[in-house]
């Protein structure tokens, strides 16, 4: 009888996906003797991520989310041997699945963005989505995804 309750339980249970947010918290001072062009102190860098959680709720969602976003944070000593914290802030945002089966093509997430009627698509994009604007300089918060920089000591 158990197995019976867990099974219809289990059913009514979904899918979500869940927008979580972590700060990157640098500290310690930079060994002089590592410095490089590369290294920059003046911005800081928050991670937008987005889990799948399945929960009976909403609200249940939200709870698994911000556990599972708790267990992910991590600590480690970056190239110039400063330490480097990410910690968890808070979800944002909760979109219940509505595709039966996981697999590719599916949606794991959307929001609407109401902008007023004369803004332009290059606007919206530049003001929403600012990292994929290039620029004549380089973007020291999108330095990690170098690869040569990240084959450095302690970067792994």
């Amino acid at each position: 009888m158990k197995k019976r309750l867990r099974k219809k339980l289990s059913k009514e249970w979904e899918w979500y996906a869940v927008k979580v947010l972590y700060e990157c918290n640098i500290s310690g001072n930079p060994s002089p003797e590592i410095i490089d062009e590369n290294y920059s102190n003046t911005h800081k860098t928050f991670e937008e991520s987005i889990i799948l959680v399945k929960a009976s709720s909403f609200e249940k969602a939200y709870v698994i989310a911000e556990k599972e976003a708790k267990k992910a944070e991590i600590d480690y000593l970056n190239p110039y041997e400063e330490l480097v914290e990410w910690k968890f802030v808070e979800a944002l945002d909760c979109f219940k699945m509505f595709d039966e089966k996981l697999q590719s093509g599916t949606e794991l997430y959307s929001r609407f963005l109401r902008v007023p009627k004369d803004i332009s698509r290059e606007n919206v994009i530049s003001h929403y989505y600012p990292e994929t604007v290039e620029e004549d300089e380089v973007d020291q918060n999108f330095i990690l995804r170098n690869k040569n920089f990240n084959a450095r000591p302690n970067s792994k």
